[in-house]
């Protein structure tokens, strides 16, 4: 029904939404992009929907409590990764077309799966509350289970096949909302010490950047932001994302040189900055995250740089929540905690826990 539709529905990229036969059946053809539908929402409820990809294939999935284009949930497939972790993925897609799924690459947001090509898979999505449950073909027990969706405010659904999508089909759309809810998973506490409150800075130029000291503050434009609940900032709620890639040469090679001067073409940079109060000088402690790269600061002055676009350091650049830290020279008093944070591509976050 939602296919027939489909003239209603809003399209992110020209000559995206085709209505064309395909493996037996009408179906509608999405080349790469968002698409939502008008006048469709879903807060909680049953989308199921069929889904098919071609030999060249790279992404194809579908969004939900979604507030625009740009700002919503995704579930998708990867037909070149089928069988393997990567295979399903979730992910939120706020101020970009792209998932931030290196931020959000654990247990509740991965899944393996096999992602045939050139046949008809069906997915049926269950929202109920904080819950995305996700069943593949004729599974009776979830594939995925999220739990905790992203809140995004959003109630809109629609196809996904994302800013470097090569096209798939879909076919027989359907959803039921739901009036209630009936789950809810607590949120685990956060360790002590997690820093929930930050300020956050405008973007920077690449150009202007220059990881050995900080520009005047009084020049960027501040905003109030806080963690998410598993304790790290996702900028992309409060900031246009990149969706860019790494630098690489000829062999395909990361530019490690061009990489670990802390800014190349195409990234998006903020600060970040908070305030340690110490009763005594002394030395703390700080355990961190982020993506795609950070340059840490105290007092003004740089302790620290890393960076792990994907095929640096990790093949994949995914977010490593725990196992990084710096140890800061506190002054007694007021102590300023800034981070440059960068992003190329697949999500834009970073936390930061106090040793207590």
């Amino acid at each position: 029904a939602l296919v027939r539709k489909s003239k209603k529905m809003v399209e992110i990229a020209t000559d995206t939404l085709r209505f064309l036969p395909h493996l037996g059946r009408p179906s509608l053809y999405f080349r790469k992009g968002v698409a939502l539908v008008r006048d469709v929402a879903m807060e909680n409820g049953t989308l199921d929907l069929d889904l098919a990809a071609t030999d060249t294939t790279t992404f194809l999935g579908v969004v939900f409590r979604a507030v625009s284009p740009r700002f919503s949930n995704v579930i998708f497939l990867r037909p070149g990764a089928s069988g393997t972790e990567e295979s399903i993925q979730y992910g939120p897609a706020f101020n970009t077309l792209g998932v931030a799924w290196q931020v959000y690459h654990y247990d509740g947001a991965n899944a393996v799966a096999e992602v045939p090509r050139n046949r008809w898979i069906h997915l049926r999505i269950e929202l109920d509350g904080p819950v995305a449950r996700l069943f593949v073909d004729s599974a009776t027990s979830p594939t995925l289970v999220v739990p905790r969706v992203v809140t995004s405010g959003g109630s809109g659904i629609g196809l996904w096949t994302g800013p470097f999508g090569r096209g798939a089909y879909f076919s027989d759309v359907r959803y039921t909302p739901a009036r209630t809810t009936v789950t809810e998973f607590p949120v685990p506490p956060l360790p002590p010490g997690t820093i929930l409150h930050w300020e956050l800075s405008n973007i920077v130029e690449v150009k202007e950047f220059t990881p050995t000291r900080l520009p005047d503050f009084s020049r960027l434009t501040w905003e109030k932001v806080d963690a998410e609940p598993e304790g790290f900032v996702l900028i992309n709620r409060y900031r246009e994302a990149p969706v860019g890639g790494v630098p690489r040469d000829s062999t395909g090679a990361v530019l490690e040189d061009s990489v670990m001067t802390g800014g190349v073409a195409g990234e998006r940079i903020v600060y970040a900055r908070t305030t340690i109060t110490a009763p005594r000088a002394e030395t703390r402690r700080l355990e961190f995250s982020y993506n795609n790269g950070v340059v840490i600061y105290l007092n003004g002055r740089p302790l620290f740089l890393a960076m792990n676009p994907g095929g640096l350091r990790t093949p994949l650049g995914t977010m490593a929540h725990v196992g990084d830290a710096v140890y800061l020279p506190l002054r007694a008093g007021r102590n300023t905690l800034v981070f440059a944070v960068m992003d190329l591509t697949g999500g834009w976050a970073f936390s930061g826990r106090i040793d207590p």
